[in-house]
Order: C-alpha cells, then sequence, then structure tokens
C-alpha cells in the first residue's frame, strides 16, 4: 500500500541495468532528487564518462516505462520524473481500501514496545515541562500503534523520597483545611501549594538552626537573606491558600522537618503502615488531578507503576547493591556511609562508551544514603530491570536531557551486574526544555507553570478562531482546537532541540501549527460533505492537471514513506513537518480550483484528490493525538 513502491523498484533496475552497462560491480543508492525529476542516482564516485551514461539513456527511448516518465542523464546523475497519472491511480487505490489507515506498511512494524512517559513527581499538578514529556511520549506510543505495533505505556510513580514526604507531613497538618479545598479545586493544585509552603517552612527552620550556629558575619548575612528568600516563597502561596499557609506556618514552625521527612522515607521503604498511608493518600490526590490534566491531552496511561512497590519493598534495590558489592568491590566505596559506585573508572576499564551509547564524561554515582535509604538512580535500577524482564523488544524511556547521566548510570550498572542484553534494550529517548518568555520556574518554591493553564488559555485564545455560534458547542470545539495547538507546537520541534513557547506561534492559522492543521481539514470535509452521492470509485485521471494537483498527489504518495521514516527514527515531528507541507499546498489548491462546481470527471477526479488528503490528515492527527474536527 506505498503508491511510491512500484516506480522505485522501476528506476532501481534502471540504475542496475546502468551500473552493469557501465561495467561498475557496485549499484549506486537511488535518493529523492531536487533538481532533476523525482529519483536520482549518482555515478560520480565510479569514475565513469558521463557521455557513456548518456548513452545508456538514449537507449532506452521507445521502451515502456509503466511508472515513470521520463529518464535522463545530467552529468552523472542518472534522473527519472514519475508518471503522474500512474501514481494517481494507485494512490486511489490505496486510499479507498485503507481509509485513515492509509500510510501503514509492513515495513512499520518493529515488535514489542513498552514506553515510559511523563513519570512527573506525584507533588505537584503537571507543568509546562512534563507537557512536552506526556505528549512526546503519547505521539511515540501512538505512531507505534498505527504501524501495527505492540505498545504498552507505563507511568513511573516515584513515591519514595524526601519531597514526597514533605507533601505528606504538609498534608496531614491541614488535612480538614485541604479536603475542604479540594472539593473546589484539582487536588493536584492544593496538595502543590501544600508541598512548597512545607518546603518553605523546612528550609526556614534549616536556615535559622544554622544562623543560631554560626558566627561568621558574611554568612550570617547570607542565611538572613536566603530565610527572606523562603519567606517571599511563603507569602506567594499565601495569595492561593492564605488558610492553609497560616495552618501549616503554625503547626510545622517550631519542627525538624528534614530529619522528620527523613525518618518518615526511612519508614516508609520499611514499609511501616501508617507510613504506607500517609504517603500513598497524598501520592492518589495528586495523580488523581494529573489523570485529569493528562485526559484532557487524550492520554491514557496503560499501566501506573509504584517505586516502591517494585523497587523498594520488593528488596530490589537493596539486592542491586549487595550485588555490585559482591561482583565488583574494586569498583565500590563507601564514603561518610554513603555507597559509591566508581562508574567513570568501570566504564574507562571495560570501554564502554560506544557499546552503551554514554556520554563522554561519566561521574561516579552514589547508590545509597549513610542511613541505608536507596537514592533514586538505585531504584531507578531495580525499574528498569523490571523493565526489561517484561515481554518487549525494547523499552523507551522519555526523561529529559537533564537526566542524561542519571539514564546512563542504569544502563551501566545493568551492565555491571551481568544484564548486558536488558541494557542494550533501554533506550533513553531524551528531550529538551520548554522554555516559556519571562517565566523562571521552580517547583519546590511554588513556582511553575501549570499544564493545566496552559491548556486553558489556549481554549480561551482559541475561542477567538471559532464560528459556530452555539456558546456550549463553541466551547467544545475551542477546547479541541487549544489541545491540538498545544500538541502540535510540542511535537513540531525536534526532541533535542528546546521549545520557546510563544502563542503567536502555537496559533498561526496561517501554518505550521495545529489549529491550522484543524482549520485545513474541516475544508476538506465540508466540501466532501457537500458533495452528496459523490461516486470515488474508478476515478478518470485527467490529461492536464494543475500544479498544485500534481504536488498533491505526490504528497499524498509520499505518506507512507514518511511513517515508515518517522517510525524507524521514531521522530513524530517527520509526521509534524509534512502535515504542515500537505496542508500548505491544499489550502493553495482550495483557492485555485473549484471542486464541487467541476464538470465530471473532472469532479471526480478532484473529489477523489480532496478525500485522500482528508484520510492522510485524520491519520496524521491520529499520531499526534490532533482531536478531529468537522467545523471551526
Amino acid at each position: 500500500m506505498d503508491p511510491l513502491k512500484p516506480s522505485r523498484l522501476e528506476f532501481e533496475r534502471l540504475v542496475k541495468e546502468a551500473a552493469e552497462a557501465l561495467g561498475i560491480g557496485e549499484v549506486p543508492e537511488v535518493e529523492r532528487s531536487r533538481r532533476y525529476g523525482y529519483y536520482s542516482a549518482k555515478f560520480h564516485k565510479y569514475r565513469v564518462d558521463p557521455q557513456r551514461l548518456r548513452e545508456f539513456t538514449d537507449g532506452l527511448r521507445g521502451r515502456r516505462l509503466e511508472y515513470l516518465a521520463s529518464v535522463s542523464a545530467e552529468g552523472l546523475y542518472l534522473n527519472a520524473d514519475l508518471a503522474v497519472d500512474k501514481i494517481a491511480e494507485l494512490v486511489f487505490k490505496a486510499v479507498s481500501e485503507m481509509g485513515e489507515r492509509y500510510g501503514y506498511t509492513d515495513e512499520c512494524r518493529l515488535g514489542r514496545f513498552l514506553v515510559e512517559h511523563t513519570s512527573a513527581n506525584p507533588i505537584h499538578p503537571l507543568h509546562i515541562g512534563h507537557g512536552r514529556n506526556a505528549i512526546l511520549g503519547d505521539s511515540l506510543a501512538r505512531l507505534l500503534r498505527f504501524c501495527g505495533n505492540s505498545v504498552e505505556t507505563h507511568f513511573y510513580v516515584d513515591d519514595c523520597g524526601v519531597q514526597v514526604m514533605y507533601a505528606a507531613i504538609g498534608y496531614n497538618a491541614v488535612r480538614d483545611l485541604a479536603g475542604e479545598r479540594i472539593r473546589r479545586v484539582k487536588p493536584d493544585v492544593v496538595v502543590g501549594a501544600i508541598y512548597s509552603a512545607t518546603n518553605a517552612v523546612a528550609e526556614i527552620g534549616r536556615l535559622k538552626r544554622e544562623l543560631a550556629a554560626v558566627q561568621d558575619e558574611e554568612r550570617r548575612r547570607e542565611i538572613i537573606s536566603e530565610i527572606d528568600e523562603w519567606v517571599g516563597v511563603l507569602k506567594r502561596i499565601m495569595d492561593a491558600e492564605g488558610d492553609i499557609v497560616n495552618r501549616l506556618a503554625e503547626s510545622l514552625g517550631g519542627r525538624d522537618l528534614v530529619a522528620e521527612a527523613a525518618e518518615l522515607n526511612r519508614r516508609y521503604e520499611a514499609g511501616d503502615p501508617e507510613a504506607r498511608r500517609a504517603v500513598r493518600e497524598v501520592v492518589d490526590l495528586v495523580l488523581k488531578g494529573q489523570r485529569e490534566t493528562l485526559s484532557r491531552l487524550g492520554i491514557e496511561i496503560d499501566r501506573w507503576d509504584y517505586e516502591s512497590e517494585i523497587s523498594v519493598w520488593s528488596g530490589e534495590a537493596a539486592r542491586i547493591v549487595a550485588e555490585l558489592q559482591r561482583r565488583w568491590p574494586q569498583y565500590v566505596e563507601s564514603r561518610g556511609g554513603a555507597v559509591v559506585f566508581r562508574a567513570d573508572k568501570f566504564v574507562e576499564d571495560f570501554k564502554l562508551w560506544d557499546v552503551l551509547d554514554l556520554p563522554k564524561f561519566i561521574p561516579p554515582v552514589t547508590l545509597t544514603r549513610s542511613d541505608g535509604t536507596t537514592l533514586y538512580v538505585t531504584r531507578d535500577v531495580a525499574y528498569a530491570l523490571w523493565q526489561t524482564r517484561q515481554e518487549f523488544d525494547r523499552v523507551i524511556r522519555v526523561i529529559s536531557t537533564e537526566q542524561t547521566h542519571e539514564q546512563a548510570h542504569v544502563r551501566i550498572i545493568l551492565y555491571a551486574l551481568g544484564f548486558q542484553e536488558e541494557a542494550k534494550r533501554l533506550m533513553h529517548y531524551a528531550y529538551e526544555m520548554v522554555n516559556l518568555p519571562g517565566a523562571k520556574m521552580s517547583a519546590r518554591r511554588g513556582q511553575y507553570i501549570a499544564l493545566d493553564e496552559i491548556l486553558d488559555e489556549a481554549a480561551e485564545r482559541s475561542a477567538a478562531l471559532v464560528k459556530e455560534k452555539n456558546p456550549e458547542v463553541a466551547g467544545v470545539i475551542a477546547e479541541r482546537v487549544g489541545v491540538g495547538s498545544v500538541r502540535y507546537a510540542f511535537l513540531s520541534t525536534g526532541p533535542r532541540k528546546p521549545i520557546e513557547f510563544k502563542w503567536e506561534t502555537v496559533l498561526n492559522m496561517r501554518q505550521n501549527s495545529g489549529s491550522f492543521l484543524q482549520y485545513t481539514y474541516v475544508r476538506a470535509y465540508s466540501i466532501l460533505e457537500k458533495a452528496t452521492g459523490a461516486n470515488l470509485a474508478g476515478v478518470v485521471i485527467p490529461g492536464e492537471i494543475l500544479p498544485e494537483e500534481r504536488e498533491l498527489i505526490l504528497k499524498v504518495a509520499e505518506w507512507p514513506g514518511v511513517v515508515k521514516t518517522a517510525v524507524h527514527a521514531l521522530r513524530p515531528d517527520y509526521v509534524a513537518e509534512f502535515l504542515d507541507g500537505l496542508a500548505l499546498v491544499f489550502n493553495s489548491y482550495y483557492e485555485k480550483a473549484p471542486v464541487l462546481k467541476a464538470e465530471e470527471p473532472l469532479r471526480s477526479f478532484r473529489l477523489a484528490l480532496v478525500n485522500a488528503v482528508k484520510n492522510v490528515l485524520a491519520a496524521g492527527f491520529y499520531i499526534l493525538g490532533i482531536p478531529t474536527l468537522t467545523k471551526m
């Protein structure tokens, strides 16, 4: 079901013939030509006479070519153009048979995948950075599924660590107020404020204790300045949650929260029932709110994996530390009671940079604190081992580039434990940050741009683009336009490039935005809806077609190749870029060529072309997670 495959095979046969005629043992690769025709093959490195290549093409005159319109030689390039009428027949046949599944080919099937994404700390709402993670991971899963692969999406619930404990301690101190507030506000928003305020109270208390023990005046001034900063954090949170902040300050102000959080974390990791109840209550409240946000984006998670269950209570993290100490005592050190693995020396001695695709610099890694509790990386190794033991060919972990070293440590430790193949199946799918001009983010200080805020503003701004007069329907459409715009904004840039999030770009109705693509789909849908009784079977291809029609036919024909390239490279942005180009050509065509008023058989041909564009857009929307609209 790839309309371009027959023409490519036909040209490859000609290239092979040319190589044999020129006495070349190697056959040049076929490329997409940007200068001469559609396909091209370079003979430059074979030092042949250009005249002999021209003689070969001259000898093809009179030969019947099925899918190629012409073959020519330009210097040492062998080129061919396409018989667009034949390509159009194949396009219409494929679209007719496959509908919105058009684009799928057997070459896209790669196996079974586990895609872990989002995995935000369960202490506050998802923020704009999590949005890129979630949308990237979801679209990777959609791309793989579109191509017939088996995919499971997982969310790693990081319910251990002192930050989660701060949220639990703070929530327990204001349970009644928090319960009342949650009846009116999303639970992750309320817990997020409690966490940030509790963290601020803890830092103020720690700094005050340090201040009491410090004599140096310069250091005292520094500490006082830091205390003022944290007091400022509390004042800012009070604007939204005044009662909760006041209660927290009264209840927790005189306590050593740093020590309390460490002790609660130790008890939680030990499986203490009361600690489990207190922590899980808060974690599950946050996850409830995060699920709601993901649902707005059309994202569903197949499985929620709790760090405590997989890595800690199972004893797996502790076993990993013990096994490293047993296997590689020469690489394990004790530093102040903490256990440290010399990953830097291990990689150097075993030359693992290329084997595990590692960054050039690898630091040592601390596995446990001095109190014996495990750290994030140790628990993550246990989770990675659990992931690779599931029945998947590859595990894709969508995690920011900030964790490049941590994820390298995970693969190195797996390798050191004897799980070499498992380490190679583990992929860190790294992505860069999202920058919102003028915004600074720090979850500890309660400064972050919540993803819900972005979606709310996107819907509000999108309302101006919606022409529907029924307020209720218009609101639904605006929400879907907003979601499509945000998703496209996060997917249209390659994952290793930072995103500058600007509303004038996100909602650009002229090009390169989700709303632009949705508007294009609505145009195509509207034409087909009005074409009552249209018969798209057995379409006659006109002898002469417009340049835009030729370009649209070839664009639609290229779609299966784009999907194949995108899935092999794991790059949803290739799909976004292609759809934008298709929409630009289609909108230009829409302005120039009447469809419904055209005479037969031109009318049916143009309707079939519009239908093909609509189906490609629908398939691309599924992959990118852009909501499909029939009116705007």
